[in-house]
């Protein structure tokens, strides 16, 4: 189901696969949707779906229903060691196969997928059997890697005192980005149609109610900064979030700053990049996130940033010059205030996120293969092979 997901998360699925495949490792892959990597030790096992939609609740109840057999009967034909799953949805599809084939599974947690359906309003009783299903995948695992140390103490606190599993915390890491040209600043604010002396915000990322972007598009006539503009860089891939992106920008119409907020939709890595280089400052009033790639990203492109005060950014960001509260509008206008028309409030921002820069500038992939490489071969030491 990642693979209809654009974002953080598919990202991260991404380099997971990298980093297995890299090794020589041979990964067996069940997807809905082709996984577009190309080598030779990835073999991707596709779902036969014969409906044109994948992202409506027949998708998900076909992958509900059905991959736990077909995850057993692969994994049983291709004499599979370690079981993956990217998420604890999927550790409990695959829960089932782990019990009858007596393998080893480790489940990454990337965000509280339970937020995003009360997002959505899903109904009562669906809540508490998604949390049902959450804490049995949970519990199936044998180990836990999480991207925050918030999840990592709701999960231990989740399962209580009976068999707990390894729950690690590895963070996000900030991946190499291309070096851009000074001259791209120009070309990036002319094609975007933003005068040359402007002073520029950008937030990015899967538009969902969660990334609280109203937050950010009502403090935009509070902000006492002249010939300020807002990028929202992202979209939703799914049919349910499109309402969203559509209310923004009738907010943003409402309050009458419509010409000062750009909404570019999807674009590619490079696109973005190009956007960081040209914006002063990057602001995310998330109400959830695991650590969001977008941000560390804004890091890596040395722009400055401030985020909401949630687990996940709170792990980023650390220190509270760079935090408010997601639903304090008067505190982000000040901030923002302050770091445009003060040079010691600007100098000090800028200081703080090169610091929290260098925490995140590690080799990710490296990291989860000695992780996952260390984990199979206690298992295989205890089971005397």
């Amino acid at each position: 189901m990642y693979t209809m997901r654009r974002g953080g998360a598919y990202d991260r699925f991404m380099m997971m696969l990298e980093a297995l495949l890299e090794k020589g490792c041979q990964v067996y892959c069940l997807s809905l949707t082709p996984v577009q990597v190309q080598n030779s030790c990835f073999h991707n096992h596709v779902f036969f779906y014969p409906f044109r939609k994948k992202d409506n609740s027949m998708a998900k109840l076909t992958v509900f229903f059905l991959f736990p057999l077909w995850s057993l009967w692969v994994g049983w034909r291709n004499r599979i060691d370690l079981l993956v799953a990217f998420g604890s949805v999927y550790a409990f599809i695959m829960s089932f196969t782990k019990w009858l084939l007596q393998k080893p599974m480790v489940t990454f947690i990337r965000g509280d997928y339970s937020f995003a359906l009360r997002m959505q309003n899903f109904p009562k009783t669906l809540l508490l059997l998604n949390k049902v299903i959450e804490y049995y995948g949970l519990l199936f695992s044998d180990k836990i890697i999480t991207n925050n140390s918030t999840t990592r103490d709701e999960i231990l606190k989740s399962l209580g005192k009976g068999r707990i599993p390894d729950v690690l915390v590895l963070y996000n890491n900030i991946n190499p980005i291309n070096i851009l040209h000074p001259e791209d600043i120009s070309e990036t604010k002319e094609k975007y149609g933003i005068p040359e002396n402007a002073k520029v915000l950008v937030t990015a990322g899967i538009l969902t109610p969660g990334k609280n972007i109203e937050l950010l598009i009502n403090c935009l006539p509070q902000i006492r900064i002249e010939n300020l503009y807002l990028f929202i860089v992202g979209d939703s891939p799914m049919e349910t979030n499109l309402h969203y992106r559509n209310s923004l920008q009738g907010l943003a119409r409402k309050l009458g700053v419509e010409e000062k907020v750009i909404f570019t939709g999807w674009i590619e890595k490079e696109e973005l990049w190009k956007i960081y280089l040209a914006s002063d400052l990057f602001v995310l009033p998330s109400l959830n996130e695991g650590m969001p790639n977008a941000m560390l990203e804004a890091l890596g492109s040395n722009l400055p940033c401030l985020g909401s005060n949630i687990p996940g950014m709170k792990d980023i960001l650390q220190y509270d010059e760079l935090q408010f509260f997601p639903l304090d509008g008067k505190t982000l206008v000040d901030k923002i205030d302050h770091f445009f028309s003060n040079i010691e409030v600007l100098d000090r921002i800028k200081k703080l996120c090169q610091e929290r820069k260098k925490v995140f500038t590690f080799d990710w992939k490296e990291e989860v293969f000695n992780t996952i490489k260390v984990f199979a071969f206690q298992k295989l030491l205890k089971k005397g092979l």
